[in-house]
């Protein structure tokens, strides 16, 4: 049995409820259809779910994420999937080679990073020229400035 990770309000667990677990289990289900059969990188996936829900229909996908307590549990979670691995991975610094990946997904990343033109061109380096990029970030209109 895998523990759950302890929710900290910044790193989402599918242990949650109501309109924040909607907010985030859909821009994967966007996702999915765009990835199916695709070699997919799931840039700072968290515990992994995201990354275990592409595993469905992509041919690979790898997750990265900073922290060692998220890679392990995903890991451990959701590494049975023989299309699945987890990465511990700075998103400025990928330890993949140029022009990996079909498509990266980051969702909800851009805001949390300082040098986020060092992510970009490092999803730059890692996409194929004809890949794409699924990015979202939240609208600070809605989520920061009207609480």
């Amino acid at each position: 049995m895998t523990e759950e990770l302890e929710f900290t309000g910044e790193r989402f667990t599918p242990e949650c409820e109501r309109e924040i677990w909607y907010e985030h289990m859909h821009r994967y289900a966007f996702a999915a259809p765009f990835c199916a059969g695709q070699q997919v990188l799931d840039a700072a996936c968290g515990e992994g779910y995201g990354a275990a829900l592409l595993a469905r229909g992509a041919s690979e996908v790898a997750g990265v994420d900073l922290s060692a307590a998220a890679i392990a549990h995903a890991q451990q979670r959701y590494g049975a999937a023989q299309n699945l691995e987890f990465h511990e991975a700075n998103c400025t610094s990928l330890p993949f080679a140029d022009n990996r990946f079909d498509r990266i997904v980051s969702f909800e990343t851009l805001e949390h990073l300082e040098p986020q033109d060092e992510m970009l061109a490092e999803f730059r380096r890692v996409l194929k020229t004809d890949g794409l990029l699924l990015i979202s970030s939240p609208d600070k209109a809605i989520y920061t400035d009207k609480h």
